[in-house]
């Protein structure tokens, strides 16, 4: 109750001053930003006064960042202003203070009570249903036909909350395939979620029903420009993610991409052009998930090569320098966030429910020990899926290598997965999902390619 009062104080306050931020955005810039600096100077002693250090050091280091005008991130704040009144409420009342701040503080306590790590945020594919059929897609092998059923994944959004999980991602499949996330997103309003979509049902209607709602940031997958998207995606996917762009930045909802890095594409992913051509459209962030064996076809030959894989993360590094753009490497990235997040690791972790209910430790990683129906069926929680063998066994030997840059023990360290397998048996959740630990092909493979990436790594002190 305290906690939520403070939330709601804050949150009050916050809007208050969003409305004199906006208004002086147009006015005067300079006092704009000297609020905005008081804002975060705020925080930073919230923050302080919970013993939150490592939040604190990031509010820190944005404050100063504000005080020294640096052009990326006063980028960033600009885009955020443009933004409709909704979505500017959400977006620093539901991520900022409830999932990063207060919601960190309950997160720990909850933990504490509990005995269970502290998972910042967790991934649902509540349907597998897709209007495409990309190759490579890690999600193909699930079935179309079955969907959760909406009172499940409320009861999960409302879970969340009391473990004080405030940021959830959506996946699939094709989310906007399900019109019945509109009533969850409304109902939950006090989540912020994050939805990876294909964008091609992003009409102007859903746009503008998105910028009411404010509280979901949209991903949209894309390949590259027309060539590399088409290629993967399907003939005319590119002009209807172009337009999806123009839809959702007309409406003022935030938005970012996310890219799969493969032989296909990744001589695009290095030139500015690409970069330049998402900021024109008004993207605000990206991810870049690069292609590994699952799900439909795998074909390890299309995987990039470390060295390309190094290529790409100095890219990323480039991009986040010069562009009020952030952009994030999904694996090469793992310095920051000390290594693997799988099976709900305590801090920054997350976890995957997928369309059937099954509680996997990661998107990629699709083995699991407990699902969700069958666990509200008992009488138990979303979180005690925490506690099966198989998620504790990983978080035991997390990290899986002291080079935060090879983290993953789905392609980095393989031996892992196969160990984890092998002594606590989950179970599969599709059934060719134990190609990634028992196809000759695909474990030579990723056997050759971790060990080369390590090579190449100690050489690299970027």
């Amino acid at each position: 109750m305290i906690t939520s009062f403070k939330t709601q104080a804050y949150q009050f306050v916050t809007n208050g001053i969003l409305k004199y931020l906006s208004f002086y955005h147009k006015k005067d810039k300079e006092k704009s930003i000297e609020l905005l600096i008081k804002l975060f100077e705020k925080a930073e002693k919230f923050a302080l006064k919970h013993k939150e250090e490592e939040v604190a050091g990031v509010i820190r280091f944005i404050i100063d960042k504000l005080k020294k005008r640096n052009p990326v991130i006063l980028g960033y704040y600009y885009k955020i202003l443009e933004k409709s009144p909704k979505v500017r409420e959400k977006f620093f009342g539901n991520l900022l203070i409830r999932a990063f701040l207060t919601g960190r503080t309950k997160r720990k306590k909850f933990a504490k009570k509990q005995n269970l790590p502290a998972p910042f945020f967790f991934v649902i594919s509540p349907t597998m249903r897709c209007n495409l059929n990309c190759k490579g897609c890690y999600a193909w092998q699930y079935k179309k036909t079955e969907e959760l059923p909406f009172e499940i994944i409320d009861k999960i959004f409302s879970d969340a909350k009391k473990m004080g999980i405030y940021f959830i991602t959506v996946s699939g499949g094709e989310p906007f395939l399900r019109k019945d996330l509109l009533d969850l997103f409304k109902k939950h309003n006090d989540i912020y979620f994050q939805v990876f979509t294909n964008g091609t049902l992003i009409d102007e209607n859903l746009a503008q029903t998105l910028s009411e709602l404010g509280n979901v940031a949209v991903v949209i997958s894309i390949e590259g420009l027309k060539k590399e998207t088409d290629l993967r995606r399907g003939s005319g996917v590119f002009e209807r993610v172009s337009l999806a762009m123009e839809n959702l930045k007309k409406a003022g909802v935030i938005f970012g991409y996310s890219t799969m890095p493969c032989q296909l594409n990744w001589q695009i992913l290095l030139k500015d052009e690409f970069y330049e051509f998402l900021e024109r459209k008004g993207a605000l962030f990206g991810w870049f998930f690069q292609y590994i064996p699952v799900g439909k076809d795998p074909d390890p030959s299309l995987m990039l090569t470390p060295r390309q894989r190094v290529e790409i993360n100095k890219k990323v590094h480039e991009i986040r320098k010069k562009m009020p753009m952030f952009a994030v490497d999904f694996w090469t990235d793992g310095p920051y966030v000390k290594g693997c997040l799988a099976a709900g690791r305590d801090g920054g972790g997350y976890f995957h429910i997928n369309v059937y209910g099954d509680v996997e430790p990661c998107v990629f990683m699709h083995f699991a020990q407990d699902n969700v129906k069958d666990l509200y069926q008992k009488g138990k929680h979303l979180w005690d899926a925490l506690r099966s063998p198989f998620f504790c066994w990983i978080r035991n030997h997390q990290p899986f290598n002291k080079e935060h840059r090879m983290p993953c023990m789905v392609i980095d360290n393989p031996h892992f997965l196969r160990e984890a397998v092998k002594e606590t048996h989950p179970y599969p959740t599709y059934k060719e999902a134990k190609n990634i630990i028992c196809s000759p092909q695909i474990v030579s493979h990723l056997d050759r390619y971790s060990l080369e990436l390590s090579k190449i790594l100690k050489k690299e002190k970027y």
